[in-house]
Order: structure tokens, then C-alpha cells, then sequence
């Protein structure tokens, strides 16, 4: 018996199980040959208030209509507050999401293998890791899960892709599914989203920011909430942050192991900080090791951390839980990944974009265009 009753038996029958609303609105868009004409009316779609596009598929409608209504359970004081954290952590928000959630996504290797088969991030690595930056800052920023919100906008889309990944890898002919289970299955979606909702407070902590427990709780509760829009099986989806741990510590016991697709995602990661942001050349590494482990690091290849970097890191043994709010000196590993951070935004989201907002597009196919 697993923790809270995440069982193996459990979480195999999630990895066979997609999402049956999604997956039903894009196989109609497809069986009617109008996916080119759904993905231009929803390129610009969730930039502001809109209402959802007219002229879709019947069952597309539905999933917009349907997936707009947050459910009865989320406590909207709760998620204002959690959404007070980004413009209190933004740089560290974003050095996490880089350098903690998405290589240790990329440690469990049936989950790599659908994004290297879909070439959703390695055709165009850049853009992806842009886009997943402004996912967060959609779903954290104040009203971004309100009525037309971006970040409901942005979830809406994104599960739609889950659906078109699911669609085309699901065709492949060299797809296993008996051994990898269904492309973006309920369990690796679970996963991914406690890459957010619990590796990025764990993560501030690793850097000696020690949050609140009741802004942690606000916090993690807004991806709950992101979790449901999602369509992620509500028993995978839990209630408190610390049941959010030790589903995390099952899935990651279960799904880790070295593979080439996990390897070259997380080389595109290093290469992102590398080649587009201007720090020093052993940080990405350094901060990789720092907040997923040695072990995990290992798992995907990254290479040794900086040394002088490193000594610099272990010197944040204190943590600062009123960094924010009376503007007291960062501990030195939170200095350096907020620095980190701010680049991120300025260089990764802007420059690498020529300023202009990063949209997920619904794709017709397993690649789509780099505009």
C-alpha cells in the first residue's frame, strides 16, 4: 500500500487513462478536418476578457464551456493570497520552474518520451520553456483564474494540447503503451502539476525562503484549482500540500529512470540558460543539483556543479521567511537563482520573444509552425 492509498495498482490504471472530455473535443475537430481553422481562431484566444470563439465544434464548445466553471470547492480569498507570492518571489518562482520542476519532470522517463515523440519542446525549446514561464505567471497573477482570465485561458488551451500530444502519439506505430501507458496519462499529468504545486515551495525553502504555511497552503490550493481545470483524476488531485508531497514522492519512486528523451530535455534546459541568459556559465548546473539532488540530477546527466558556486550555495543554511517584505538580504543561493530568475523573465519571456506575450497554441500536428 502506497501513501494515501496511491496504490501501484492505482496509478497503473491511471497510466492508461487520459481525458475523455479533451480527447473527445479534439478527435471530432479532427474527424471534421477543421483543425487548422480551430487552431487560428484560438491563437489569440485568452489574451484579454473574450468570450470563447464562435464557429467551433459542437464538443469543443462543450469543453469550453465546461472546463470554465471552477469547482464549488475553490476558495477564492485563498487563491488571492497564494497569487500575492508572485510578485513577492517572481525571480526564485521562475529559477525553480527552470532549474527544479521541469528537470525533475524530465527524471521520469516514460513521461520524456512523450514530449521528445510529440517534439513539443525539442523542436523549439526556447519557445516551449517561454511558455511554460507564462503559464505561471498567467494562473499567479491577480484575476488570472477569474471569469475569462488568462490563466483559466491559458489551462484551457493547455489541455487541449494534452489532447492533441495524446491523439498523435497514440497513432505512432513504435508507441508501447502497454509499457509506457497512454501518452500524458493521469499519472504523469499529476506529476507535472505537483512539479508545480509542491517542488516550487519546497524549492524556495531549498534556497532558505521558508514559507508561511498558511501562504504555502493558499498557494498550493491555486493549483489545485489548475489541477481540476486540467482534468486531472480528483484522486490524484489532493487537498493539502503535505499529501501533495507524498503523492510526488510515490510517482517520482515509480517513474524515475534514465533515458536518452529525459537526457536531451534537460540538456535543452541547460543550453536555454547557457546560451540566452546572461549568468555565469556554471549556474545552471549548480542550481539543477541544488534543488532536485545529486541523485536525480544524475538520472539525466547534468553535469557537476560549479565549485565556487556550490561553496556559495552551502552557506544558505538560514531561512528567510520575510525576504519580500521588509526587503532583508537574500541567503546566498536565493540570491543567486533570483538573479537567475529575473533574467528569465527579461531575457527568456521578452527578447527571446521581441517583447510580444507567449501564446500555447493548439497544434494540428505533432509540430507546428515557430511563428
Amino acid at each position: 500500500m502506497a501513501a494515501n492509498g496511491w496504490t501501484d495498482d492505482l496509478l497503473d490504471l491511471m497510466r492508461g487513462t487520459g481525458d475523455p472530455l479533451g480527447d473527445a473535443a479534439i478527435a471530432e475537430t479532427y474527424a471534421l478536418g477543421q483543425q487548422e481553422q480551430v487552431r487560428q481562431t484560438l491563437l489569440g484566444f485568452g489574451r484579454n476578457s473574450e468570450a470563447v470563439p464562435g464557429g467551433l465544434p459542437p464538443r469543443l464548445r462543450q469543453y469550453f464551456e465546461e472546463t470554465a466553471v471552477l469547482p464549488p470547492w475553490a476558495d477564492r480569498e485563498q487563491m488571492a493570497r497564494g497569487q500575492e507570492l508572485l510578485g513577492r518571489y517572481q525571480p526564485l518562482i521562475a529559477s525553480i520552474l527552470l532549474c527544479g520542476s521541469l528537470p525533475s519532470c524530465y527524471t521520469c522517463g516514460n513521461g520524456a518520451e512523450v514530449l521528445v515523440r510529440s517534439q513539443r519542446l525539442t523542436s523549439g525549446v526556447f519557445r516551449r520553456l517561454a511558455e511554460t514561464s507564462q503559464f505561471v505567471v498567467d494562473v499567479l497573477k491577480s484575476g488570472g483564474l477569474g471569469p475569462n482570465g488568462s490563466g483559466l485561458r491559458s489551462a484551457q488551451k493547455i489541455r487541449l494540447l494534452h489532447a492533441t500530444m495524446r491523439y498523435h502519439v497514440s497513432q505512432l506505430g513504435d508507441w508501447d503503451a502497454a509499457r509506457l501507458g497512454v501518452p500524458v496519462n493521469q499519472e504523469d499529468l499529476a506529476g507535472t502539476l505537483l512539479s508545480f504545486s509542491v517542488l516550487i515551495p519546497l524549492g524556495l525553502a531549498k534556497l532558505g525562503v521558508e514559507l508561511l504555511p498558511e501562504d504555502r497552503d493558499a498557494y498550493f490550493h491555486i493549483w489545485r484549482v489548475v489541477g481540476h481545470v486540467l482534468g486531472i483524476d480528483e484522486r490524484l488531485n489532493p487537498v493539502k500540500f503535505g499529501d501533495g508531497v507524498a503523492l510526488k514522492d510515490v510517482i517520482l519512486r515509480r517513474q524515475q529512470r534514465p533515458s536518452e528523451a529525459g537526457t536531451v530535455l534537460t540538456k535543452g534546459v541547460l543550453d536555454f540558460i547557457k546560451e540566452v541568459l546572461p549568468v555565469p556559465p556554471g549556474a545552471g548546473p549548480t542550481l539543477i543539483r541544488h534543488l532536485i539532488g545529486d541523485k536525480s540530477a544524475d538520472i539525466v546527466k547534468v553535469p557537476p556543479a560549479d565549485g565556487v558556486t556550490k561553496l556559495g550555495l552551502s552557506l544558505a543554511a538560514l531561512p528567510a521567511s520575510a525576504y519580500g517584505r521588509t526587503g532583508d538580504a537574500l541567503p546566498p543561493a536565493a540570491e543567486l537563482a533570483s538573479r537567475l530568475g529575473e533574467v528569465v523573465f527579461e531575457e527568456g519571456l521578452l527578447l527571446t520573444n521581441k517583447g510580444r506575450r507567449r501564446e500555447w497554441q493548439v497544434p494540428t500536428g505533432l509540430t507546428d509552425s515557430p511563428s
